[in-house]
């Protein structure tokens, strides 16, 4: 069951690098969809968010912090809106990208399936099963 959209899709992104944030939000306009970047450890403002993409790399956090992170957000949106996790990191970090999955992350993807296919990433994310 897709979940409905009014609107553009609201997207945070979990990052420290200004060149992956830049690419999202660049790719996002095709969505159509709005992105809020945060570091890892900033508080995010705005939302509720349709979607919370996590960057692996960010910070010096495990993938299952980062997760967990998200999963935090999603939760204390969770009455307004649901929200669905994204994770992604380089192919070649098979442990990470699995870690992220087992910490409860929706989707995992590759770093370069991320910044090249976000639109198709985010309608397979919101294809699935309901969250939770």
């Amino acid at each position: 069951m897709a979940t409905e959209c009014r609107g553009p899709l609201s997207i945070l992104l979990i990052t420290s690098d200004l060149m992956v944030s830049s690419r999202i939000a660049g790719a996002a306009a095709g969505i159509p969809a709005t992105v809020a970047s945060v570091g890892p450890a900033a508080e995010p403002g705005g939302g509720p968010f349709d979607v919370i993409v996590v960057d692996l790399e960010a910070g010096r956090r495990s993938a299952a912090d980062l997760v967990g992170r998200a999963r935090r957000i999603v939760a204390s949106q969770a009455e307004l809106r649901p929200a669905r996790i994204v994770a992604f990191g380089p192919h070649v970090a098979v442990d990470r990208l699995a870690e992220a999955k087992a910490a409860g992350a929706d989707l995992v993807v590759t770093r370069g399936e991320a910044l090249q296919s976000l639109p198709s990433v985010v309608h397979r994310v919101r294809s699935g099963p309901p969250p939770g």
